[in-house]
């Protein structure tokens, strides 16, 4: 459950799906072999990131289907203007469910939500590598976002 805690907070940014899109309410397909089309995806994530990227943002993700891709990719900030790319990532472990205030490129406002701050992901990198990672505070909030887009779900639900 979410709560809007203040409308019309961004623009929309060209490139970047709006709700109420359709794309974004679909449950997202993995990823069956990392190609050319793999990179691509992650590549046009990077570069829309890059957009909207600045020093001062500690936070930052995208996920694929927010560029209208149905692939389960996500890009996540690391520091300014590098990036992390997870392909088919899945949740090992979330724990401390606390209440977050949080907004998207995708949904206007921001809105009051319950966030784990504690994540053990495994992914794969576009190198075709398995990682297993640890996310806590603000990074373990925005990791459950965008899996969350990748589930079909916004931060309006």
């Amino acid at each position: 459950m979410s709560f809007q805690i203040i409308a019309n907070f961004r623009k929309p940014r060209k490139g970047i799906l709006q709700e109420p899109n359709t794309i974004l309410r679909t449950i997202c397909t993995p990823v069956k072999e990392i190609d050319k089309s793999t990179k691509e995806i992650a590549k046009k994530l990077i570069d829309i990131m890059h957009e909207v990227d600045r020093p001062y943002k500690i936070w930052l993700g995208m996920a694929a289907p927010q560029i209208g891709c149905n692939q389960r990719i996500i890009a996540i900030k690391k520091s300014y203007h590098d990036y992390l790319i997870m392909v088919n990532p899945e949740i090992m472990e979330q724990k401390f469910l606390l209440p977050t205030i949080t907004g998207c490129y995708s949904v206007s406002g921001l809105y009051l939500t319950n966030s784990h701050y504690y994540f053990k992901i495994k992914y794969l990198t576009l190198d075709g590598e398995n990682k297993t990672e640890i996310f806590i505070g603000g990074s373990a909030v925005l990791l459950q976002q965008e899996i969350d887009h990748l589930n079909g779900k916004l931060i309006c639900d």
